[in-house]
């Protein structure tokens, strides 16, 4: 994509479908896709488009942006370490809604589909049909332990992600963990003396670095560390880079999760 393209144009001609694939019965009222008017920039090669819907496809109005400073982008360049860095600072400085969005296309010129993926994720928030879903990590050993937690999460209004509940018979086991990733907003890891690598423990991880990276925004890492019988047990090297509690209850734990999760949970009312 150029500036000498339709920005809009392109943008919804590979959007549109997933929206209408994931969110048939919600297209019509769609953010960005039911009209928005469209700021045009770019940084060093990269074409930065923001989105700023206005549910009217009749009126779109387009300005340019030029060549944005260092000092608006915040970075020399922008590279995969930094870019969701300059995304939200970007987001910020647009004072952009959770109806709007910010497409950034390196200088290739391709559309990736994480950008999609991350238009997805903030329209669903807007609409309120973001994914509620909570993956669940733990081994076997800590199974009843962990069920405890999904019966208390569930009683909360969410959705956790149990293997034994949520993989059917004969499913492929990384594809299985893979989509409880993508469908979640959260993946709590439960360490435990038990918690050893058992083959796929480090693909959880990975899946779970993999979406926190693609949607810092809309997905966390949560880490819960128990000690039993005195036996403190180590965090895998894979999580270090990320903060972990050492709850000394259940309670405790369960209130770690809820503050670390990157959603509000619904306003009390009358049954």
């Amino acid at each position: 994509m150029s500036e000498n393209q339709d920005p809009l144009h392109v943008i919804k001609m590979a959007y549109e479908p997933l929206v209408r694939v994931r969110h048939p019965s919600e297209a019509a009222r769609w953010p960005v896709l039911t009209g928005a008017d469209i700021k045009i920039g770019s940084y060093k090669g990269w074409l930065i488009v923001f989105l700023k819907h206005t549910g009217n496809p009749n009126m779109t109005s387009r300005s340019g942006q030029g060549e944005l400073k260092s000092g608006l982008v915040g970075a020399d360049a922008i590279t995969l370490d930094n870019l969701e860095a300059v995304r939200d600072r970007l987001l910020r400085h647009y004072r952009a809604t959770l109806d709007d969005a910010l497409v950034m296309v390196p200088p290739s010129g391709a559309l990736n589909r994480t950008e999609l993926e991350l238009m997805m994720a903030r329209h669903e928030a807007a609409l309120g049909i973001a994914k509620m879903k909570i993956f669940l990590s733990h081994k076997t050993h800590d199974k009843a332990m962990v069920r405890d937690f999904k019966r208390t999460l569930e009683t909360l209004g969410l959705d956790p992600w149990l293997d034994e509940d949520a993989m059917a018979a004969g499913a492929q086991l990384d594809r299985a963990i893979l989509k409880g990733m993508q469908d979640s907003c959260a993946a709590v890891f439960f360490i435990t003396p038990n918690f050893v690598d058992e083959a796929f423990l480090a693909f959880e991880i990975n899946y779970a670095i993999a979406q926190q990276r693609s949607r810092p925004q809309q997905f966390a890492i949560i880490t819960l560390v128990f000690e039993e019988s005195g036996q403190r047990p180590n965090v895998p090297d894979l999580l270090r880079p990320f903060v972990w509690k050492e709850p000394s209850s259940s309670l405790q734990g369960l209130q770690e999760i809820i503050r670390a999760l990157p959603i509000k949970l619904g306003a009390p009312h009358w049954r």
